[in-house]
This record gives C-alpha cells, structure tokens and sequence, in this order.
C-alpha cells in the first residue's frame, strides 16, 4: 500500500473520530450522510451507489483532584460566572469562543431536539449558546478547521450540587491543502453537493459535575460522543481488516482523545475555582 493510499486511509478515519474542541464537544471533522448519483445521457435515471454505515462510539469519565467548598459563596456562583463555561470549551487547544447572545428560534429548536436525541435535561430559558472555532487539525497534505455551536445548560442535582452539561447542537468544517486530499475530504463529508444536510451524524452530551470529596468536593466530567458515517462502500475497500476493524480503531481513537483532553480541562476549571475561592 502506497503512502498516498495510507494518508487517505488515515485521513477517512480521523476524518470520522478526531475531536475538538478538545474535551470531546464537537468533532473535528463533521462527516455528513449523502448519497451519490449518477445519470443517463438525458439526466433522468439516477441510482444510488452502495453506502456502508459505521458507528463510532467513545466514552469517559475523569476526575479533578479534590478542592475547598466554598465559605460565604455558592458553587453555583462560580458556575453561573460568564468566563466559566468557556473554561471547559476552550480546552487544551485554546479554542476561540463566541457567545450566541440572541439564538434564533430554529437554533432553539435544533437544541431541544439534540437534548432529546441524547436523554440530556431539558433545556431553559437560561441556557447559553456558543460557536467554538477550533485551532485546526491538520493531516499529511490536509488542515481540517471546524465551527461547532454548543448548548450549556446548568442543573442542580438531588444533592442540591450544581452540573454543567453540554450539547452538541451542529458543527461545520472546511479543509485546505493538497488539492487530491482536499476532494478526498469533500466526497467523504459530501461538500461536493449542493443538498441541504439530512440531520445530525454525530451526537454529543458531556456532563461537568460537582461530586462530594469527604469535606471538599471536586469536578468529575462524563464524556459521550457517537460519529454516524455513512462512507462509499468502493472506498471501504482501501481500509483494511473491513467495518467491524475501523469501528474498533474509531473508539479506540475517541477514547485516546478524551483521555488526552480531560484532565487538562478538568484542572483548568479546577484552578480558576480555586482562584475565585480566595478572591474577595
């Protein structure tokens, strides 16, 4: 297999699992379902080619270490600060954060049917908005830039405790390099056709929650992403060891990629709460 062959290859799989912004929030790489189409000289018979479908899964938790509980303050406090949220967003890849201050009705109702899909809380009328531009993920040949849109909802649990969750509400990507690479990565996510998207391929609901620690508490973070790839069976054929393989090596790539980014996210609020502890 030549070198050319395996940067496509590499490039197909990251394409469906790499994450960002960090801490597993949006994909790197949106991959859309299409269909491609052929037509007779006349343009009136068209036929579908075969599509295969690959369901890429990832899922972790991690802990921060132990902090004060507040004195005179609330978790809640810290929680509701307008800087917070955007810690957790900007990750260790120091994405750029845009708050949506007026969201239009049909981003609300893209958020309500996202929290649905993923049994997140409900939403409400506080929720924030945001617009997350990655600083890029760049591939042999190929950088892959995305803008994903992120709905932040802000829950008390049964122990009156506060919790962040997080929704994926869309995301957006372009690519720019080797020209080969480029097509590559538009037949793959289907940019090469001018068709409105047929839904949601990826799923994301990440959860910040504050857990006891003995007298302290500290930040615990549940990450799940799910990547729907409906890829051109013909190109399958180029990937080695089949479906079942790169399903495996999808998860496994997820899994790497949250275990990566987790710890740096969860320590970073973790300082900035710290901070604001012994602030007056």
């Amino acid at each position: 297999m030549n070198r050319m062959t395996n940067n496509l290859i590499n490039i197909f799989v990251f394409l469906a699992v790499a994450m960002q912004p960090s801490f597993a929030f949006v994909p790197r790489a949106r991959v859309l379902t299409r269909d491609a189409f052929y037509s007779t000289k006349a343009n009136v018979l068209q036929e579908k080619t075969s599509m295969t479908t690959l369901n890429l899964i990832g899922q972790v938790t991690k802990t921060s270490q132990p902090a004060p509980t507040p004195v005179g303050k609330t978790l809640l406090d810290f929680f509701s600060l307008p800087d917070s949220a955007p810690l957790i967003l900007r990750g260790s890849k120091n994405n750029q954060i845009v708050e949506i201050t007026n969201p239009d009705a049909s981003l609300v109702k893209a958020y309500e049917e996202r929290c649905t899909e993923v049994n997140a809380q409900s939403p409400s009328s506080d929720d924030k908005f945001f617009d997350v531009t990655t600083s890029g993920v760049d591939f042999p040949g190929l950088k892959v830039m995305t803008v994903a849109t992120i709905g932040v909802n802000i829950y008390l649990c049964k122990k009156g405790l506060p919790n962040y969750q997080f929704v994926l509400i869309k995301d957006s990507t372009y690519a720019v390099g080797n020209s080969i690479f480029v097509w590559f990565f538009n037949k793959v996510t289907g940019k090469d056709k001018n068709k409105e998207d047929e839904g949601a391929t990826t799923q994301s609901l990440n959860t910040i929650r504050t857990v006891p620690v003995g007298d302290d508490i500290a930040f615990e973070a549940d990450a799940y992403l799910r990547v729907k790839v409906k890829f051109p069976s013909f190109l399958m054929k180029v990937i080695p060891n089949g479906e079942e393989k790169t399903e495996e090596t999808g998860g496994v790539s997820l899994r790497k990629v949250l275990e990566a980014d987790l710890p740096y996210a969860l320590d970073k609020f973790r300082q900035e709460y710290v901070q604001w502890l012994k602030s007056s």
